[in-house]
């Protein structure tokens, strides 16, 4: 895959996601950010606790050791060069930034090769994000766990010949933060990506450890702990991935006949639907995703069947270009990608410190998965005709994606999104909503889901975002 072409290509959806998300609104406040100074006592998602994965003590100041890693700090400062100051810039940013960035290019990258190539299906899409965030974040409390237990100084605080080409990190050098979530996301993006380019993974997680090194800011043992605890996390979300339900794509089930029952749609006609075992995969934080299910749709033949339909059939008729637009704005891309942008764009605008970011992505994320999931499994247990099947006069905006129709997979997903947005940046609380709200709609706007569809999407989205809200409450962040 080319780099190259995935680095512009995420840089671009930042930029205009930016554009978009503030462009309109008014600017945010100062965030309420949690102190993170206790962070190794706060919840993991992968770990039994931040103490699980904790290293040996780094070698002694004044050891042979130590000073052969002070010697390499002051080699490769004394050869500096404008390429070597680039790539320190270049990861001179949050640990988890670049590798969040990097997991959407990815999905970005997969999501026009569907239906053919279904690694970036919408469901499948939520389920990469929460795993390569949730190492992150236990990638970093337990980094946390180990700065606190040895509190050891950076090169340039130890060595007045070090000079900081970087920002360093809180409280102790040791573990390497940056390298920690290097060796958590990369490793996690290969068993996710098997097949794609997984050396080019490894080799920017070695990157960012030489980075931290020249920068001065970090020792070879310090990058080296952070390798290990964030390769420790990851082998503890691959066993997760491999347990949860999501690492299969074969189905043996059967379409239902009934006369009301999904079916193949134009234009191409997909045989066989996107993900129907997906309800059953292993959430994150409701208790599955059958917990909350909506009661089953109305049927063709009823009246409010019949009235959404016919609202379908006349947006159909009278689309505005801005009707047009707004739909295809949310369809464009996985619906999680849109909500991840959003939550990249707040963490650069406040400037939350590393932990407090990886700790939102987390949320969003793991709660973002839990809609999706929820969502699947009300879409396989009632397996309701798209609008496209119940009347094939209709014009849509869009296509029609190949699975069923109750409740809205943007609707559910949105609005968990949106409940975990509001209590993360409450001055913000009304915007994320009514981006909620725009998501929704935009699939009736779209013609692709009645709206009995998004309503009942976005009464099961809130609820399972309040459940993350309360989860989030009890973290053990202040």
């Amino acid at each position: 895959m080319n780099t190259r072409r995935l680095t512009m290509k995420c840089g671009l959806m930042m930029t205009l996601t930016a554009a978009l998300s503030f462009a309109c609104s008014d600017s945010p406040t100062a965030a309420s950010s949690p102190d993170e100074s206790d962070a190794a006592a706060w919840k993991p998602w992968l770990l039994t606790s931040a103490a699980e994965v904790r290293p040996s003590a780094p070698p002694v100041n004044g050891s042979a050791q130590a000073r052969a890693e002070l010697d390499e700090i002051l080699r490769l400062q004394s050869a500096r060069s404008a390429k070597s100051d680039s790539l320190v810039r270049h990861w001179n940013v949050l640990p988890t930034t670049r590798w969040h960035e990097r997991t959407l290019a990815l999905l970005d990258f997969y999501w026009p090769l569907l239906p053919d190539i279904r690694l970036a299906t919408p469901v499948r899409s939520t389920r990469i994000l929460s795993l390569v965030n949730t190492a992150m974040y236990d990638a970093l409390i337990a980094t946390w766990d180990a700065k606190v237990a040895y509190h050891r100084q950076s090169p340039s605080r130890a060595d007045g010949r070090v000079t900081a080409l970087a920002d360093e990190d809180a409280v102790s050098s040791y573990p390497s933060m940056h390298a920690a979530a290097a060796a958590a996301a990369a490793t996690v993006l290969s068993y996710l990506f098997a097949s794609d380019d997984t050396l080019e993974l490894h080799r920017l997680e070695r990157e960012v450890g030489d980075a931290r090194i020249a920068a001065g800011v970090a020792y070879r043992s310090d990058v080296e702990a952070g390798y290990a605890i964030g390769r420790a996390v990851a082998a503890r979300a691959i066993a997760r991935a491999r347990s949860d339900g999501g690492a299969s794509t074969t189905w043996t089930g059967t379409i239902p006949t009934d006369a009301w029952a999904w079916r193949p749609t134009p234009p191409r006609r997909v045989q066989s639907p996107f993900d129907p075992v997906a309800g059953e995969w292993r959430t994150w934080i409701i208790p599955s995703g059958h917990a909350l299910r909506p009661t089953s749709p109305p049927l063709p033949g009823s009246a409010r069947f019949t009235t959404d339909l016919n609202e379908l059939l006349l947006i159909g008729r009278t689309r505005t270009t801005a009707q047009a637009d707004t739909a295809r704005y949310w369809a464009t891309e996985a619906p999680s990608a849109r909500w991840e942008l959003f939550m990249a764009d707040e963490i650069a605008t406040r400037r939350l410190t590393p932990m407090v970011a990886a700790r939102a992505l987390a949320l969003a994320s793991t709660a973002m998965s839990d809609a999706m999931i929820a969502c699947w499994d009300a879409k396989y247990a009632y397996w309701l005709e798209r609008p496209i099947s119940a009347d094939s006069t209709l014009r849509t905006a869009v296509s029609t994606p190949p699975f069923p129709s109750y409740p809205s997979g943007h609707s559910t997903q949105s609005a968990a999104a949106a409940e975990v947005f509001a209590y993360l940046f409450p001055d913000r609380a009304a915007y994320y909503r009514a981006k909620a709200d725009e998501a929704s709609v935009s699939r009736v706007l779209a013609g692709i889901h009645y709206r009995f569809d998004i309503e009942a999407g976005e009464e099961l989205g809130r609820r399972v975002g309040t459940a993350a809200v309360e989860r989030a409450k009890s973290d053990g962040s202040r």
